[in-house]
């Protein structure tokens, strides 16, 4: 007889429709973690062309323009696409329904559409 593994929330389904369209809180916190992880590379881009820029003294690599616009979305993405979604929406969603001992979200699919 073929042993089964468990079934948890990385194997209970496959395919990007059963994550997109989860109410499962861990999978929720996954996306979250995905997304954050993204928006940390694009502020992460946005910061090597800041420091490239400023490299050499005449900072001939972009414009002043373009510079003030690196500035200003590498502050955008960092503080509200990265470091106010982390802690509450990551560990939020993970941790606090097991640590309350709850089932599962009030209002998952709320929850996944932010």
């Amino acid at each position: 007889m073929p042993v089964r593994e468990p079934v948890n929330y990385l194997n209970v389904s496959y395919g990007i429709k059963s994550w997109l369209l989860t109410v499962d809180h861990k999978r929720i916190a996954l996306l979250y973690l995905a997304s954050i992880t993204v928006m940390f590379a694009i502020g992460g881009i946005f910061a090597t062309l800041i420091r490239l820029e400023l490299l050499t003294p005449p900072g001939d690599m972009v414009q002043s323009e373009t510079y003030n616009k690196l500035f200003t979305m590498h502050g955008v993405v960092m503080v509200f696409f990265f470091l106010i979604p982390s802690i509450p929406a990551t560990l939020g969603n993970f941790l606090i329904p097991i640590m309350i001992g709850a089932k599962d979200l009030a209002f998952p699919r709320i929850n996944l559409l932010s």
